[in-house]
């Protein structure tokens, strides 16, 4: 179905039949909009759990949307937590994290193995993320209470975050501007700023939620980011100091020169605190047709479509 929203615009809604059980996790190509892939798991025989990941061609039509199973994902693992698809440069590639390997594969009309690695024994991995800088070459997991960089090239652990939180590390995210510019949140329900080159301090720390801080997102004007947590709330959060600056020509360089003072520079921190949610939240994301719309998802199935307040957004731009 669809329905129209003054604010938003038009959503449209379409219901694929997903055949494998419950989705704990699902990932859309950025670069082709028909390809999906879906962590899963169903129970067989009434007792034995089995897991799996695909991936999805969004087929069939309007009246008849059908998902076609392009390849399994489940190799070298018994469970596959999550899916990341490639940054620009590797758009036919695609790494999942498992509980025992990092796998990437090559998709096309169907998917392959391409390289892995095995993980450290005794951790459990929780988070997986591709660095758009190096090349496409680098991602990051998190696993515990540490975060490893990954080289794509050989597979091999380049950097390590050693106790990047007291507790479990539950996301991260590259900076898609800066370099070396790394955010993580954890269970101790701080979200904190890192640069991968010295990893022994945290360049910041923010103890904004009340309890588990579950997904931390960057906006691609990279001074805002989101994070969701278990105690229902969605925060915006702003970060100049760690920002790239945006790039001026001469002209507008001098009238910034000539202007007066007027504008008031937002506080580093919480900029907007968002509990429309009744449960916890454990996905929240950006949109790639508007950078000041955003979506969450929380435990109770309830999606939420938030834009950020005119006043913060004309504070930034102009």
């Amino acid at each position: 179905g669809s329905g129209i929203n003054a604010e938003f615009g038009e959503l449209i809604d379409r219901s694929f039949y997903h055949d494998r059980g419950e989705i704990w996790h699902i990932a859309s190509s950025p670069h082709t909009r028909d390809l999906i892939s879906t962590c899963h798991s169903h129970v067989e025989n009434e007792v034995n759990l089995v897991s799996g990941a695909t991936v999805w061609r969004l087929a069939g039509t309007d009246e008849e949307p059908e998902l076609e199973d392009l390849g399994d994902l489940s190799a070298h693992n018994s469970t596959v937590r999550s899916t990341e698809w490639g940054v620009e440069g590797c758009e036919g590639s695609l790494c999942s994290l498992g509980d025992s390997s990092l796998v990437k594969w090559d998709v096309g009309s169907d998917v392959r193995e391409h390289s892995f690695c095995d993980l450290p024994k005794r951790s459990t991995p929780t988070a997986l993320r591709w660095n758009p800088h190096s090349s496409g070459n680098q991602v990051g997991v998190a696993a515990d209470q540490h975060v490893r960089l990954h080289d794509l090239r050989t597979m091999k652990c380049t950097t390590i975050l050693d106790g990047a939180h007291s507790q479990t590390v539950r996301d991260l995210d590259f900076n898609p501007n800066r370099q070396y510019c790394l955010a993580t949140c954890g269970d101790d329900c701080f979200t904190r700023f890192w640069d991968t080159r010295n990893c022994t301090e945290p360049l910041l720390s923010f103890l904004n939620h009340s309890h588990w801080v579950w997904r931390v997102r960057y906006n691609l004007r990279d001074q805002l980011l989101l994070t969701g947590g278990s105690d229902s709330k969605v925060i915006l959060l702003n970060v100049p100091s760690l920002a790239s600056s945006d790039p001026v020509d001469e002209e507008e360089e001098e009238e910034e020169e000539n202007k007066s003072p007027e504008k008031e520079q937002m506080r580093e921190g919480v900029l907007e605190e968002y509990d429309k949610h009744e449960d916890s939240v454990y996905s929240v994301a950006w949109s790639t047709a508007d950078p000041w719309l955003y979506a969450s998802l929380s435990n109770d199935g309830r999606l939420v479509l938030n834009k950020v307040s005119k006043e913060i957004k004309f504070n930034i731009i102009l």
